[in-house]
């Protein structure tokens, strides 16, 4: 038996830090994100390959289940997986790859595509058609886990994919989408310190409440703005919103240097619109490309780490095949 499944990243494209002090934000499910794939094996061996990380390990499964404990304090992208594995009860060993296609820790939910895809790929080989419901919440008890804490944001994506609009309770919101939305991602290889520069934002606000409330009242217009554009499928203003927003973030103190130099750089090379996508301080930028797409991207690979995207509607995906 071989299984094959894929599970989408995601980006912020609106209300990044305002979304924390309960204004609405808008995520996308791209189409790159975690392949899985699993090959059954004869014996007790789960042997485990994340080449991106040149990671091989075998380890022998007991009543069923992985001698595997987590440590809390590294927080590796490989406990994920083997805690997605030991949901199950497996009579069997396999051989499973987790390929990874985006960058990690970067903002784009990699953690949580690595999750759904193996949670997908480990259920039907244990005889177990979970329901999406099913996988979002086993992704985030997961991720909760590990990290101490998780919003359904990533889960969410990388389960269901599409376009999801977060309101003010927090609550999730697929928007029904009839556009293209090429995107270009591209990363500037500094990580920034999430909680840091959330509980630095959350500082100012403390300070100046009228002055960054009235920042998040700006961010939660673009953010309701640009729901209703994607749903009528007014591409024209998403560039505008993106830039405005960016100049938004960027008075909170979430930009850098490095992240302004790419974001001036793909609006010069022809992108509608550009910001960074998650908590800032590093990780990635994000360009929507509605026309040129390939020499713009072209111009910036030649400088940093990039690729193109597009809209992953399907969410976690697999398929079951006979190796023999």
């Amino acid at each position: 038996m071989k299984i094959k499944s894929f599970a989408p990243g995601k980006i912020i494209l609106f209300g990044e830090h305002s979304v924390v002090h309960n204004r609405p934000a808008i995520a996308v499910a791209i189409n790159r994100g975690v392949n899985v794939e699993l090959s059954s094996r004869e014996d007790n061996i789960v042997h485990v390959n994340v080449p991106v990380i040149d990671y091989e390990a075998e380890h022998e499964l007991t009543n069923s289940k992985l001698n595997y404990v987590i440590d809390s304090q590294k927080k590796m992208i490989t406990d994920y997986i083997y805690e997605a594995i030991n949901l199950f009860e497996l009579d069997k060993g396999f051989n499973i790859t987790v390929d990874i296609n985006m960058y990690l820790g970067a903002g784009l939910g990699s953690s949580a595509a690595v999750t759904v895809s193996t949670l997908k790929a480990v259920s039907l080989y244990a005889n177990k058609d979970l329901s999406k419901d099913k996988i979002a919440k086993m992704a985030r008890s997961i991720e909760i886990k590990i990290q101490g804490a998780a919003s359904p944001i990533d889960t969410s994506m990388s389960t269901y994919g599409g376009i999801i609009y977060i309101d003010n309770e927090f609550r999730l919101e697929r928007l029904n989408v009839n556009m293209q939305l090429p995107l270009i991602v591209s990363n500037c290889q500094i990580s920034g310190n999430t909680g840091k520069l959330v509980e630095s934002v959350r500082q100012k606000y403390e300070k100046y409440p009228k002055i960054v409330g009235h920042i998040f009242d700006a961010m939660e217009n673009i953010a309701n703005d640009a729901k209703t554009a994607l749903e009528e499928g007014n591409g024209d203003v998403i560039g505008d919103y993106m830039n405005i927003n960016q100049g938004l973030l960027d008075s909170i103190g979430v930009n850098t240097l490095e992240l302004s130099d790419m974001l001036y750089k793909i609006r010069s090379y022809g992108a509608s619109g550009s910001k960074l996508t998650g908590s800032g301080g590093g990780g990635c930028i994000i360009a929507y490309t509605p026309e040129n797409i390939d020499e713009i991207y072209d111009k910036i690979s030649a400088e940093y780490p990039t690729f193109k995207c597009e809209l992953s509607n399907n969410g976690v995906e697999a398929s079951i095949t006979d190796d023999k």
